[in-house]
C-alpha cells in the first residue's frame, strides 16, 4: 500500500513537472510572440548603433497588444556660435530648443542670448565623447550605421578648427557657424520596411556645408532627383532613393586623419572653404554676403551667369552694364570681367582677426579682378601719386593717407604680388601683415560710415560701389582696343590689358564723380576721395583672402545651387 502511495506521488510530481515545463514553454512562446511584435528591436542594438543603442526602449501598447520599439538618433546641423573668452561660462549652446548639443569638444565659451530668428538660445553642453569615440571600437565598422564614423569624422576635424574659433575677434563682420545635433526619439513603427539600420537625419543646407568641410567636394548635388555624390580627403559619401523617404546618404571614410585644406598642395580640394562662418558657407552656393551697414542689403547672388546678369541689373537698371557683360563672353564665354569689382568692395571682411587663415569659395566663375592683381596695384599706385602730385593742396588729408598706408603695406611682398602666390611657402601666416591690413580695411568701415552719417552728403556707399561697376564692366573691351591702336600707357612690365585696365579706371573716376555729383548733389571732390578710399579697401579685402587664381576657375559645376542655401529640406543618413 505504502508503495502504490509512493508511486502515485513520483507520477504526480513528474506530472507537475511537465505541467510546469509546458506552463514555462507556453509562458516563454507567449512572451516570445509579445517581443517578437517590437519590430526593429534587433537593428537597434550596440552592434549596429553603438553607444546610442543604450536609449533603446520597449513601450507596451495595450491597444494592439504589441511592443513599439523606440530608438534615439542624431538630428545634425549647423548653428551659430558666439564665443565668449571666459572660461567659467558654459560650453555650448542650443538655438531654438534646449537640447541641442555641439558635436566637438568645447572650443570655447559663449553667452545666452537671441538667434538670428529672433527665438532664445541659452548655454548647454556638448555632445557625450562616448556617443562619437567609442562607437567605433567593436571592430564592426563596416556594419555599423554610418552616421557613426560621420559624426566622429565631424568631431576631428572640428578639433582643428579651434584656434581659429578661439580668436578674440568682434565678430562684427561675421558669424561663426559649427556643428551640432539633436538627440531624438524615433519609433520604429514609421521605418520604412527595407531598411536595415536606424536613420539619423540633418538637411540639404547643412550637409552640404559639412561634406565641404570634410574636404570632399560635390560631384552630383541634384538633391530634387535624390542623386548626390561627394568625395575627397579619402572621404566618400553617395545617396540612394528610398521610394518611401526620398534620398539617403552613404558615407564611409578611409583611416587617415582629416587633413586641413592649408595643407593639401593640390587643385583637387579647392572649394573648401577652412573659415567657418555663414557669410564663407553662403559662398559655396554662389552667394556673395554683404557688409550690410554699407551696402544696404545682405547679399548678391552671382553662382549663373543669369544670377550675375541679375545683380547687374540692380545695380545698373539702365541695362548697360549687364549689356556689356554679355557682349564681352561673345569674345571670352567665361569672361565676367569688371563685375568681379563686387567681391572685394561689397562683402564684409571674412578673415578673422589673429586668424591666418584666408581662403574663401569663389562666389562666381571669374573671380579676381583689377583689385586683386598686381596689375591692378602698381598702377593704382603710379596714378595715386601722379593725382596727389597735380592737384597739390587741393588733395585731402584722407587722399594722402591712402598714398601713406599703400606704401607703408607695400614693404611686404604679399601686398602687391598677392597671398595666393605665396600660400604655400608660409606667407599666409605673416599675422603682422594682415592684421595691419585688416587695420587698413576697417579704417576704410570708419570713414564710410562717417561720411554715411552726414546729413548734407545724400549719396552713399552703395551708390558708389554701383556707379563704379557700370563702369567697371568696359575696361577688358576697351583696353584691348587702346592696346591695338598702341595707344596704351606704363604698363611697368606687366600683363599689358590689366594694366591698361587700371589706368582706365583712373580715366573712369572724372565721369563717375560727374555722374553721382549730379544725381545726388554732392562736391565731386569728396566723392573723387570717396573712389579712392573704395579702391583702397578692395585691395586690403583682396589681400586678406585668397580665392583662387584666373586660370584656375571654379566651373559651375563646383558651386551648389544658390537655392538650396540654408535649405531645411530633410535629407537622412542610413
Amino acid at each position: 500500500m505504502q508503495s502504490d502511495n509512493t508511486k502515485e506521488a513520483q507520477l504526480a510530481s513528474a506530472a507537475l513537472a511537465v505541467a510546469l515545463t509546458a506552463l514555462a514553454i507556453a509562458v516563454i512562446q507567449l512572451f516570445g510572440q509579445f517581443f517578437a511584435t517590437a519590430d526593429g528591436y534587433r537593428r537597434c542594438q550596440p552592434s549596429v548603433m553603438g553607444a546610442w543603442a543604450r536609449y533603446t526602449k520597449l513601450r507596451w501598447k495595450w491597444s494592439e497588444m504589441r511592443f513599439e520599439t523606440l530608438f534615439t538618433t542624431p538630428e545634425i546641423l549647423l548653428l551659430n556660435y558666439k564665443p565668449l573668452h571666459d572660461s567659467l561660462s558654459k560650453p555650448a549652446v542650443s538655438m531654438w530648443r534646449q537640447d541641442y548639443q555641439w558635436i566637438s569638444e568645447n572650443p570655447g565659451a559663449v553667452e545666452d542670448g537671441i538667434s538670428e530668428h529672433g527665438l532664445r538660445y541659452r548655454s548647454i553642453n556638448c555632445l557625450d565623447s562616448k556617443l562619437v569615440d567609442e562607437n567605433l571600437g567593436s571592430g564592426m565598422r563596416d556594419e555599423m550605421a554610418c552616421w557613426l564614423p560621420f559624426l566622429n569624422s565631424i568631431r576631428e576635424s572640428e578639433s582643428q578648427l579651434h584656434w581659429s574659433l578661439n580668436t578674440e575677434d568682434t565678430s562684427k563682420y561675421h558669424t561663426l557657424r559649427r556643428p551640432a545635433c539633436r538627440m531624438v526619439q524615433r519609433s520604429w513603427d514609421f521605418m520604412a520596411p527595407e531598411l536595415v539600420r536606424p536613420l539619423a537625419m540633418t538637411y540639404i543646407g547643412d550637409i552640404a556645408i559639412i561634406v565641404l568641410r570634410l574636404g570632399m567636394r560635390w560631384q552630383t548635388f541634384r538633391p530634387e532627383d535624390g542623386e548626390m555624390r561627394a568625395e575627397g580627403n579619402e572621404h566618400i559619401i553617395y545617396s540612394t532613393l528610398d521610394r518611401s523617404i526620398g534620398p539617403i546618404l552613404h558615407y564611409a571614410r578611409g583611416h587617415s586623419r582629416i587633413v586641413r585644406y592649408a595643407e593639401k598642395s593640390g587643385s583637387a580640394n579647392r572649394a573648401i572653404s577652412v573659415i567657418p562662418t555663414k557669410e564663407v558657407d553662403m559662398m559655396n552656393f554662389g552667394i556673395l554676403p554683404c557688409y550690410e551697414g554699407l551696402m544696404r542689403r545682405k547679399s548678391y547672388s552671382m553662382g549663373t551667369f543669369d544670377e550675375v546678369h541679375a545683380t547687374l541689373d540692380f545695380l545698373d537698371p539702365t541695362g548697360s552694364a549687364s549689356k556689356k557683360v554679355r557682349d564681352n563672353r561673345k569674345f571670352e564665354a567665361l569672361s565676367t570681367y569688371g563685375f568681379s569689382d563686387l567681391i572685394p568692395m561689397a562683402a564684409p571682411m571674412l578673415r578673422q582677426r589673429g586668424d591666418p587663415s584666408t581662403l574663401l569659395p569663389a562666389p562666381t566663375e571669374h573671380c579676381i579682378g583689377l583689385c586683386s592683381l598686381k596689375e591692378g596695384f602698381v598702377v593704382f599706385r603710379q596714378r595715386l601719386a601722379e593725382y596727389i602730385l597735380e592737384e597739390g593742396e587741393g588733395v585731402s588729408e584722407q587722399t594722402r593717407w591712402v598714398l601713406r598706408s599703400y606704401d607703408r603695406m607695400r614693404r611686404s611682398r604679399c601686398w602687391e604680388d598677392g597671398i595666393g602666390d605665396n600660400i604655400h611657402s608660409g606667407y599666409m601666416f605673416n599675422l603682422s601683415f594682415l592684421d595691419e591690413v585688416y587695420e587698413g580695411w576697417e579704417e576704410t568701415t570708419r570713414y564710410f560710415e562717417k561720411v554715411s552719417s552726414q546729413d548734407d552728403i545724400s549719396f552713399r556707399y552703395a551708390d558708389l560701389v554701383a556707379c563704379h561697376m557700370k563702369h567697371a564692366v568696359n575696361f577688358w573691351h576697351e583696353a584691348h582696343e587702346r592696346i591695338r591702336e598702341e595707344k596704351q600707357r606704363n604698363h611697368h612690365g606687366l600683363t599689358d590689358w590689366l594694366a591698361e585696365g587700371m589706368h582706365l579706371y583712373w580715366d573712369y573716376l572724372p565721369k563717375i564723380a560727374e555722374a553721382l555729383a549730379y544725381q545726388f548733389s554732392a562736391p565731386q571732390s569728396l566723392i573723387r576721395e570717396a573712389w579712392i578710399m573704395l579702391m583702397f579697401r578692395a585691395f586690403c579685402w583682396s589681400r586678406s583672402h585668397y580665392m583662387c587664381r584666373p586660370q584656375e576657375r571654379f566651373p559651375e559645376s563646383n558651386r551648389l545651387p544658390s537655392r538650396y542655401w540654408d535649405s531645411r529640406l530633410p535629407v537622412y543618413l542610413g
